[in-house]
């Protein structure tokens, strides 16, 4: 039966009712025909509006298949539909995804039963929010976009990203959306935005000049220290270039480092730096290349050296007195490093090894400047030292003369040690002793000679007391007084 009502088309019906209208003409009032028809026609509509219902509910069904199937791949999105009633507080859920469980471990039927629930994990200074951007998103029929914090089941607070469109209906409105968990990213960026405070007061606390230019050299960001160092405020420096700040002379230069700069990564500057008066301020700038705010930037980082070139001179006139010092003495000295290379020496090394400048001296070993007879046993000695960490002091040795004679050398070496402690070379000194040798000799020879005369000498005395003492002993057998003094005792 329902087959048969089901393949009764209207146009089927139609024909059917002329046809028994046309039968039954004789015996039906107009009225009654009339009737007969519109139900006819009536019964036609009901079945057209059927069909298109029927198709209605297949693509609803589609629709929300695919709905489901799309909340279902989602990461960490969950999907919902919003009722809210004109005028009114109370919405409901009509849809909202079970990945909700999954990001605030919050049930998604419970969501449906009890909505308001929903409200009670969020912020309140964000709910508040919330409902406004939803106000003013339905007032210009556009969507609502915004993060907010939620508390999940444990009690720690997530970030969710928002984002609905509203659909007006007569008495409602729904909310078509989503909540995207963004803890992970909002989280890096709380980081990010961290180590850029970070780097701020790093940027600003330093002592060095810390400047960045974009790639035509407008300046983007300065330090404290360069500002005041300068003494530019920060806005005017704003409305400068890199370019200013040096001398008109060495602009061109310096057009040139940020040139080379688009497409090399580093750069070294020594130029001076201009202040505001006109005067200069010797800098070493390194510049590179990097990024700022997402553009391409160049960094500078100068450091004034005027105290370092002031310290610098001072080193070097000290090492000039230092050997000039060491020049003076009437002693080689020399220094070498580990492997008995020649450091550095005096000018009385140079003329005993009969060379000309320093020059001749550096670098070289004992094999470049003395012959191979000896030279290794020089090499011996400076690493007996070197390795035992410990000094050899007065070694006494022959050496052939600048003028061919044989002379005798006194030598010490003394271990050259790092901060450990540790050899890294030997300090020498050396001093020709065949003249004091020689004098030693003699005066020894004189000694010896002296001592001899001395005894001789000391025997004579010792007979002339003796005859005294004999004369003065034959005067007192004759009465008379003593003539001589012979004795401590009679020189009291």
């Amino acid at each position: 039966m329902q087959s048969m009502f089901n393949s009764c088309t209207p146009d089927r019906l139609t024909a059917f009712a002329m046809a028994d209208a046309a039968g039954a003409k004789d015996i039906l009032t107009p009225m009654a025909v009339v009737l007969f028809l519109l139900s006819i026609i009536l019964f036609a509509l009901l079945m057209r509006a059927r069909k298109r219902m029927g198709a209605l509910t297949d693509e609803l069904e589609k629709s929300s298949n695919s709905l489901r199937a799309l909340d279902e791949n989602l990461t960490n999105v969950a999907m919902f539909q919003l009722a809210h009633k004109r005028d009114s507080d109370e919405f409901e859920f009509l849809f909202i995804s079970e990945r909700i469980g999954r990001i605030m471990g919050i049930d998604s039927r419970r969501l449906m039963e009890d909505p308001r629930s929903g409200l009670d994990i969020i912020f309140e200074e964000d709910l508040a929010r919330l409902k406004e951007a939803f106000t003013n998103a339905l007032k210009e029929q556009k969507a609502a976009s915004m993060e907010i914090r939620a508390l999940d089941a444990s009690g720690s607070y997530r970030w969710l990203h928002i984002s609905a469109l509203p659909v007006q209906e007569p008495d409602r409105c729904i909310w078509h959306g989503f909540a995207e968990d963004v803890s992970m990213v909002k989280e890096a960026e709380i980081m990010m935005d961290e180590e850029g405070r970070k780097f701020e007061y790093l940027f600003e606390s330093i002592d060095d000049f810390l400047v960045v230019c974009d790639m035509e050299g407008q300046f983007l960001h300065t330090n404290a220290a360069f500002q005041k160092r300068l003494d530019y405020s920060k806005d005017e420096l704003k409305e400068m270039s890199i370019f200013q700040v040096y001398q008109p002379d060495d602009q061109p230069s310096i057009f040139e480092v940020v040139a080379r700069l688009q497409n090399i990564h580093t750069e070294t500057c020594d130029l001076p730096l201009r202040m505001e008066s006109g005067a200069g301020i010797p800098v070493r700038m390194n510049f590179f290349r990097g990024s700022w705010e997402r553009q391409p930037a160049i960094f500078g980082v100068a450091r004034d050296v005027a105290d370092y070139e002031r310290t610098e001179t001072a080193l070097r006139e000290s090492r000039k007195m230092l050997q000039l010092i060491i020049d003076t003495i009437p002693m080689s000295i020399f220094w070498k490093d580990k492997d008995s290379i020649y450091l550095g020496c005096n000018r009385t090394f140079i003329q005993e090894c009969q060379l000309q400048q320093i020059d001749n001296v550096v670098g070289k070993t004992p094999f470049d400047l003395f012959d191979t007879t000896i030279a290794p046993d020089i090499v011996e000695r400076d690493q007996s030292v070197i390795q035992t960490n410990k000094p050899l002091m007065n070694y006494s040795e022959s050496h052939t003369r600048p003028d061919g004679s044989l002379g005798r050398r006194e030598i010490s070496l003394i271990p050259l040690k790092d901060a450990q402690g540790g050899a890294v070379g030997v300090l020498g000194v050396w001093r020709d002793v065949t003249e004091q040798n020689r004098a030693e000799e003699r005066l020894k020879r004189t000694l010896d000679d002296m001592e001899r005369f001395n005894q001789l000498m000391r025997g004579r005395e010792r007979r002339t007391l003796e005859l005294k003492a004999e004369i003065n002993e034959l005067l007192s057998e004759l009465g008379k007084p003593k003539k001589y003094r012979t004795t401590t005792d009679d020189l009291l």
